[in-house]
């Protein structure tokens, strides 16, 4: 049989394979490994910070009367997911004010000013202010409203007691990254804002260059919110799209809009840029079902800008939001804990170093990776091989699955110490075989194949959790693993590149 090194013991994956153990050893096969990472420090403070934005909220009318019955419970079931942000903003579309409804506008969303605290729970930091409803109470109704969210210890944005507060920037430094958010309205339908009254931020050109120029030259990453474009449209909005362009080419790195009240496409720009023209609706009472989902973008950011981004979903048809689960990538991916972002670029792989696989014993290798797979700062390998099937009582339970090759062979992935090749963990018969593997700081890259096919079907990615792998799910299409430090902790995270899923 195989021996162990010193105390660490060989372990079997239970995930993602059929075979529950593995014995015997192979016939000695010459191979190659591939250097793909070397031995990472331990991890450092963060140097990223997250980002999270949402839609429109509205708590008035219908959401009143649950807010008032249920109150947190509303929010249950992704406080988690917004909380775990380190800045999270929303669009405000309700005054927060007991002053009555005075706006032309026939949609009364006015709520109870408790209501921000509400909010607060959530895990909100910021609210966007500069919209057509914020003065549907008057300039009372609004200063009620600003005042509301700072008492819940909420930053309002885009809106002030005169236009110099409506202005400027939330400014925030988290992680050492300084953070600015700017909001505009473009629907010209506002309360603007004047030198010694309270209103909202309208867009102009001249107003927006000036305030965003000078957010990007004090800061790291500048998020622009804006407000409008043409309600219920499914696609881009025109015109937000317009105004994202011209931010982005200011200064901005994130363009976040609501108004609309449907979720449409996001979009990244060559440089890295995040375009969001329209969210959707985070909790709102429109009766169309499009309006009631919306989208949640969160960011990963540094000093040098947007690092990663992933969208999740929400849906409120009961009035009580809740989150679906983030969209998988279907562009080049990083797995940043246990959860797959899209990458802003993408970065060229890493050279390589062919390192000699000698003396070999448990099958035929395939594809060879040396790294800090466990994350203990040891050199190990990593070894995608076949050997001949053995059918046993595990893989009996899947009849109809084909786990030979047409040599007869099952496939298999192990780590193994750099030195002696002692098994240190394997995996049982994998029901997809791993044709590429990266060897990151404590987790792997993969590329998986078919068994007598050598194209790339399917890539992912294991995380070592001190007695094996856990898995990421499975991103359909090629692709090519790679290591890169994207979140800046000093250690190197799962990447795959070039993914594509048709």
């Amino acid at each position: 049989m195989c021996r162990m090194t010193g105390a660490r013991r060989l372990t079997v994956a239970l995930v993602l394979v059929v075979v529950a153990s593995i014995t015997g050893c192979g016939s000695s096969v010459d191979g190659t490994a591939t250097q793909t990472t070397t031995t990472g420090p331990p991890p450092a403070e963060p140097s990223t910070v997250r980002l999270l934005f949402a839609g429109d909220v509205m708590l008035g009318r219908r959401v009143a009367s649950v807010l008032a019955a249920e109150g947190p419970a509303v929010f249950e079931a992704v406080r988690y997911v917004i909380s775990s942000a380190d800045v999270a903003a929303a669009n405000l579309e309700s005054p927060l004010t007991e002053l009555p409804h005075i706006s032309d506008n026939p949609n009364a969303l006015e709520a109870d000013p408790d209501f921000a605290a509400l909010l607060a729970g959530a895990g909100f930091d910021v609210m966007a202010l500069a919209n057509n409803h914020s003065g549907d109470a008057g300039p009372e109704g609004l200063i009620d409203t600003i005042d509301a969210l700072t008492k819940a210890r909420i930053r309002p944005l885009g809106a002030g007691r005169a236009a110099s507060e409506a202005s400027r920037p939330v400014e925030m430094l988290v992680n050492g990254i300084r953070v600015a958010q700017l909001a505009f309205d473009v629907t010209g339908l506002s309360l603007q804002a004047g030198d010694t009254t309270p209103g909202v931020t309208r867009f102009t050109p001249q107003t927006a260059r000036a305030a965003v120029e000078r957010a990007a030259a004090s800061s790291d990453v500048v998020a622009v919110a804006v407000h409008g474009g043409v309600e219920y449209l499914v696609e881009e909005d025109p015109i937000l799209g317009e105004v994202a362009a011209d931010l982005i080419g200011w200064g901005a790195d994130i363009v976040w809009g609501h108004g609309p009240h449907v979720p449409q496409p996001i979009s990244i720009t060559d440089g890295g840029a995040i375009v969001a023209t329209s969210l959707g609706n985070f909790l709102f009472d429109q009766q169309r079902s499009a309006t009631q989902t919306g989208l949640i973008l969160e960011v990963v950011a540094s000093r040098q800008g947007v690092e990663a981004f992933r969208v999740g979903r929400v849906g409120h048809a009961d009035l009580r939001t809740e989150f679906i689960g983030w969209d998988l990538p279907n562009a080049p991916a990083v797995l940043i804990g246990t959860e797959w972002w899209s990458l802003a670029s993408t970065p060229e792989p890493p050279p390589t170093q062919p390192v000699a696989l000698e003396g070999f014993r448990l099958g035929d290798v395939v594809y060879a990776g040396i790294g800090n797979a466990t994350g203990e700062g040891l050199q190990e390998l990593v070894v995608s091989y076949r050997h001949p099937f053995r059918a046993n009582e595990v893989n009996a339970l899947y009849p109809d699955r084909v786990f030979a090759d047409s040599l007869g062979r099952s496939a298999h992935l192990g780590v193994f110490d750099d030195d002696t090749l002692e098994p240190i963990w394997a995996a049982g018969t994998l029901l997809l075989p791993v044709a590429e593997v990266a060897v990151c700081d404590g987790s792997v890259a993969l590329a998986f194949d078919a068994l007598d096919d050598p194209g790339i079907v399917a890539t992912g990615a294991w995380v070592w959790w001190d007695f094996g792998f856990a898995t990421a799910p499975e991103l359909p299409g090629p692709g090519t693993p790679a290591c890169f430090d994207v979140d800046r902790d000093g250690l190197t995270d799962p990447v795959i590149l070039r993914n594509q899923t048709g």
